[in-house]
């Protein structure tokens, strides 16, 4: 379940009305867009609305899942799952056990997976290997999620090697590919915010910040529209890592800011936390 429809049902539970619930926080008006999934609320308005409704942060983000059952993933899918939210205990020998099984329109997720390992562990030439291999199978296609997440991941080894402009080569053709597809046709939402999230850290940390905040926007956006919750600490630490140092926007850089934080902390992502701290 989403923010807006957690607050929703709470206020109907409580029998209250959008006024009663907005007085002393907001309009009646933004109470409304947020329960219909229209905007965010800002931290201030959100620890109001918790409350009044007496819920906790993690009443509020509770729902940090796909809403997939393990009965509607393959095997494949649920270590690509668990490889991209950096979930790797046990990958290795998961994936031997499907040595042999495998289709060859299945290898391609197979190679990804494999690739990513390596990134992970740092291996970034064994990496560029083996992700050259899923650019093969998937023949460059730039509507295959595979071929982008290749891309994505090709970038990344070459940051890890201090090759900027590689990086930026690779990280610029998904771009290319979103702004030509209309939709990737076997992609899932997962992987979606894996990519625009990942974008805007490699951008920020190359301190290209417009782009960086671009691809927060298109996360959050994508996040908001189709109601899911991947990533969204990190999207929102990202866009005020971005707009940090724009003087215009201080406001905004708080509130993303504390809502990353917030989130965060009802996430339990203590990577984020200890970055954040450092700050």
């Amino acid at each position: 379940m989403f923010l807006g429809s957690i607050i929703y049902n709470k206020r109907r539970e409580m029998n209250l009305t959008q006024i009663e619930l907005a007085n002393d926080i907001c309009t009646q008006n933004t109470i409304s867009k947020i329960e219909k999934h229209n905007v965010a609320p800002t931290v201030n308005i959100l620890i109001k609305i918790c409350l009044k409704l007496d819920l906790s942060l993690n009443d509020i983000f509770s729902d940090f899942s796909n809403g997939a059952s393990a009965e509607e993933e393959s095997i494949l899918d649920a270590i690509e799952r668990d490889v991209l939210l950096k979930k790797i205990d046990n990958v290795e020998s998961r994936l031997s056990s499907l040595q042999g099984k495998l289709s060859s329109n299945d290898m391609k997720q197979y190679e990804l997976i494999s690739g990513v390992m390596n990134y992970w562990n740092s291996k970034f030439d064994d990496s560029l290997f083996t992700l050259d291999k899923v650019l093969q199978l998937t023949k460059s296609d730039d509507s295959d999620i595979y071929t982008l997440l290749a891309y994505l991941f090709k970038g990344l080894n070459y940051l890890g090697l201090a090759h900027n402009d590689r990086a930026q080569y690779y990280f610029e053709m998904i771009t290319d590919s979103v702004d030509k597809n209309s939709g990737i046709s076997n992609t899932s939402k997962l992987e979606v915010l894996f990519i625009c999230k990942t974008l805007a850290k490699s951008y920020n940390s190359m301190k290209l910040f417009d782009k960086a905040y671009g691809f927060c926007q298109c996360g959050l956006n994508y996040a908001q529209t189709n109601h899911v919750s991947y990533f969204l600490d990190e999207l929102n630490f990202e866009a005020s890592v971005a707009i940090k140092n724009d003087a215009n926007q201080k406001e905004q850089y708080e509130d993303y800011y504390n809502l990353a934080y917030y989130l965060a902390k009802a996430n339990k992502n203590e990577d984020l936390l200890a970055s954040m701290s450092d700050k």
